[in-house]
């Protein structure tokens, strides 16, 4: 839920005419949101040792992050033209 929130402020951002760097705040604010449960979970009681797998998963992950959210905010900028012709 934490992260159609943060869309839809990158979405507003974009609408509103904000700089593009909301873009990487709102990719870096994604992964830090689902991420957060996994890292937690990595403290719990059984450990589980932080594998290349889910290194990968990182990494994609955040280069999936990184297209939502300029879709996001090309999706408010592209509102924006509409409704003003």
């Amino acid at each position: 839920m934490l992260e159609l929130l943060i869309l839809a402020a990158v979405a507003v951002a974009g609408y509103a005419g904000a700089s593009s760097w909301s873009m990487p705040a709102g990719a870096a604010a994604l992964t830090i949101a689902s991420w957060w449960r996994k890292v937690r979970l990595l403290r719990q009681y059984p450990q589980v040792p932080f594998s290349s797998k889910m290194t990968t998963y990182l990494v994609v992950s955040i280069v999936i992050y990184i297209g939502l959210a300029a879709a996001s905010y090309g999706a408010g900028q592209a509102l924006r033209r509409w409704l003003a012709d």
